[in-house]
Formats: structure tokens, C-alpha cells, sequence
């Protein structure tokens, strides 16, 4: 299985490179991820590798390389150096600039600048690939087993899914849009393509929103910089979008729970479940 590589197999099967020559640091990592600053000949990349639970959140890794690299030679992302897809490895250009924080999207030029950025990255060629959001939903939910609470509300969860019409306006989105994963260097950028495929373009927007709980004011202004100005039906067109959002981040949130217990991940749970009941 790709998780199981270790560290120095990857470099193994990295060609020019020799493992007695790479300074591995361990970055952040995760239940999906692992994730290593590797310097070779004075030069830094990342190397992400699959992690044990990798295969849980529904991954596309040859998808990810092929969207990642688009949007690299759009200058919208960091280059990929190496991908071995079934391997589960990804090396990339590490990018040495600012990284956003949740207080990143208080400043007003920060909104504006990246709903510009946002209509570059779905400016770039479809993948082919359309995001299937009940599949995601019925997956997930299968998931979480027959324990009463969790499934109970994973149930409401594919409902509002299923309740939201399909959209016509389909472009290759990034679909993680949140603080952690845009940088600045100076220009923007974003990291982290693993759940890139084509969808409704407001699918993007309404993932930082909900993610980061982003009041009227400034959803209003990251959309007005989107859109050049959005109307009403608009507006009510991104809520229903930010509805799907907050289903499927619940849901991907209730298997990470599952998988790994965590209090302020319960805490979290609680709060989208209100907002969405």
C-alpha cells in the first residue's frame, strides 16, 4: 500500500535523486498526508507522501498532479517537480513566502485580491472530472457505520445535498479554499490541489466562507471581487452553495473524528450541525 513507503523508499523512486544526499524535515502531516521539506543541492521542495487513512477521503492523486501542474504553468500554484500517482508521491516547489492565517481574510485588499485569483484558477481547462457530491455524501456516510448520532445526521446531510439542483456553470475548481492553503510570494498563490476536479465555481468561495465562518460583510466582499459586482440572484445562488459546503465538510470532519478523536473537532461538529439543522 502507498502509505506504507517510507521516507527514504520515496526518494528511492525519485530519479537523480540519492536519499544519502536529501535533508528530510518533517512538516505538518495528518491523517491524509505526510508531509517533508526536502533540501537537495541547496534547494528546497516539498515531498507529500499518502498516509494510513489516505484512501478514506476519496483522493484522486493522478487528478491532483494534472490540475496541480495547469495551474503551476498559470503561475497560480507550485510547480511539480515528480508524481507517482499509485505510489501515492508528489514532490513540488517549495514556496518560500507568506502564509495566510484566519486574520489574513480581515484585510479588505486580502478578499479582493484572491477573488481575483479565484477567477484564474477557473479560468484554467477542465479536468475532465466532475465533482459527484451525492457519491461523496453516500461515501462518507457509509463511513460512519450505524451508530445512531453520527449517521442520524449524516442522513440530513445527503438530504440537503440532494436538495440543491445541479448546476450548469461547471469550471476546474481547487475545492479546499481556505486560509492555511493560499500564500503569498509575493503574488498569490495556493497549495494543496488534492481535491481539485471541476465544479460550480462558487463551490470555492463558499468553502473559504464556511470553513472560516465569514460573516455577510466579508463574503460580500470576496464575491463582489469575484463577480465585479454581484446581484441578488447571485448571492442566494453562493448560499446554496455554502449549504453542499457545510454538508460535506461535516461530513469529512465525522470520519476524521472517527478515525481520530479530537475535542475541538467535536466542538466544531456541533457548531456546523447547528447551522445547518
Amino acid at each position: 500500500m502507498s502509505g506504507q513507503l517510507t521516507v527514504r523508499e520515496a526518494i528511492d523512486r525519485i530519479p537523480g535523486w540519492d536519499r544519502h544526499d536529501v535533508l528530510v524535515e518533517e512538516l505538518h502531516g495528518g491523517l491524509t498526508n505526510r508531509t517533508f521539506r526536502a533540501t537537495r543541492q541547496g534547494t528546497a521542495f516539498v515531498l507529500r507522501l499518502d498516509a494510513a487513512h489516505t484512501g478514506t477521503f476519496l483522493l484522486d492523486r493522478r487528478l491532483e498532479a494534472l490540475i496541480n501542474s495547469n495551474a503551476a504553468d498559470a503561475g497560480l500554484a507550485p510547480r511539480v517537480i515528480f508524481a507517482d500517482p499509485a505510489a501515492g508521491i508528489l514532490v513540488s516547489e517549495y514556496l518560500h513566502g507568506t502564509l495566510w492565517s484566519r486574520q489574513s481574510l480581515d484585510d479588505h485588499g486580502n478578499l479582493v485580491a484572491l477573488g481575483e485569483l479565484l477567477r484564474r484558477v477557473h479560468d484554467l481547462p477542465l479536468s475532465g472530472t466532475r465533482l459527484d457530491r451525492h457519491a461523496v455524501a453516500r461515501h462518507y456516510a457509509r463511513k460512519l457505520g450505524s451508530s445512531a448520532g453520527p449517521y442520524a445526521f449524516a442522513r440530513r446531510c445527503e438530504e440537503i445535498i440532494a436538495g440543491v439542483p445541479p448546476s450548469g456553470d461547471v469550471c476546474c475548481c481547487h475545492n479546499d479554499v481556505i486560509a492555511q492553503n493560499i500564500i503569498a510570494v509575493p503574488q498569490l498563490r495556493l497549495l494543496d490541489w488534492e481535491y481539485a476536479c471541476d465544479n460550480d465555481p462558487l463551490f470555492d468561495l463558499a468553502s473559504l466562507i464556511g470553513f472560516h465562518d465569514l460573516g455577510k460583510a466579508p463574503a460580500g466582499v470576496l464575491l463582489d471581487a469575484y463577480s465585479g459586482g454581484a446581484d441578488g440572484e447571485l448571492r442566494e445562488y453562493l448560499e446554496m452553495q455554502l449549504r453542499i459546503y457545510d454538508a460535506i465538510h461535516w461530513l469529512w470532519l465525522a470520519n476524521r473524528q472517527l478515525l481520530s478523536h479530537d475535542r475541538g473537532l467535536s466542538t466544531r461538529l456541533e457548531e456546523l450541525q447547528r447551522r445547518i439543522a
